[in-house]
């Protein structure tokens, strides 16, 4: 039977990929603007999504990475006239190629809304934009909400990982507690949604290694957890066939459609923090933060 929910998560990661693989090459289809092409890294965003990540190119398809003392970015919603400034927009660097802005804009509304992104140059002034469709509610659980109680699998063993995880030197710690126990038992979590053996965007992997190296900071304060996106993942790193996937449980209940995702739950099993693609050790430290010890 046709999954759907399973093609809408490949649809979007399949685009990602030639932005961030080899290619410095954007996808026609994202060439908004003659001057400046805009890729919007997040698709499930609603009017309490406080982080949007972009990728910016120049009209000759080369990425203007790590170039914020040069551009500015604005936003507005279709039906307003003028633009709100991103001033606090960040540069974030990913272990793989590149990186992305990340901006954190205030929706006051659902709709169409308008991402401008100013290239102010010596000799030159460009610009371009693109669109996003603003939810009023995400299909993942919204910041505040109760994190769903999903069951997991777990592992003793490295041999046991090996059978639930693609991951290639995975951390035990990751797989010593199902999910939906580590939301009741009184403990914060992190938990990453990753498939790093099949992550078209090349984030899965190092996303993991980021989080174990936090971990290490944290482990006897927060328990954390990781969930392959696919629950046959054994077979299909046996076969190499990626047609025969299954979504995990977890990854259905949780309402993702694409990937890599990192949730942080607090004690009391809130929904404290969210992230769409991959997300730096500095972002998850700072999240960590607001929520341990208290």
């Amino acid at each position: 039977m046709f999954n759907f929910h399973r093609f809408r998560l490949y649809s979007f990661v399949s685009l990602v990929v030639l932005i961030t693989g080899c290619s410095n090459t954007v996808p026609e289809e994202f060439n908004i603007d003659s001057q400046i092409s805009v890729l919007v890294m997040a698709r499930d965003v609603s009017v309490k999504t406080k982080r949007v990540p972009l990728i910016v190119y120049r009209g000759n398809m080369q990425r203007l990475d790590n170039q914020l003392n040069q551009l500015s970015f604005e936003y507005k919603h279709v039906d307003d006239n003028q633009f709100s400034s991103l001033s606090n927009t960040i540069w974030r660097p990913w272990p793989v190629k590149g990186g992305a802005y990340v901006t954190n804009p205030t929706f006051n509304r659902p709709g169409l809304w308008e991402f401008k992104i100013n290239l102010n140059g010596i000799n030159q002034n460009l610009s371009g934009s693109t669109f996003m469709e603003i939810k009023n509610r995400t299909s993942t659980p919204e910041i505040g909400d109760d994190a769903p109680l999903a069951k997991t699998e777990t592992a003793n063993n490295i041999q046991e990982v090996t059978k639930i995880s693609s991951a290639q030197d995975p951390d035990l710690d990751f797989y010593s507690i199902s999910l939906d126990e580590a939301i009741l038992n009184g403990k914060p979590t992190v938990v990453v949604f990753s498939t790093p053996a099949f992550c078209v965007t090349q984030t899965c992997g190092p996303q993991l290694k980021t989080l174990i190296e936090l971990k290490k900071q944290y482990k006897n304060q927060i328990d954390f957890i990781h969930i392959e996106i696919w629950q046959n993942i054994r077979e299909m790193l046996t076969t190499g066939d990626r047609s025969i996937s299954q979504l995990s449980p977890a990854v259905e209940a949780w309402g993702l459609v694409t990937e890599p995702w990192t949730f942080f739950i607090d004690k009391n099993g809130k929904i404290t923090a969210k992230f769409e693609q991959y997300v730096s050790k500095a972002e998850l430290q700072e999240s960590v933060l607001q929520f341990v010890d208290k």
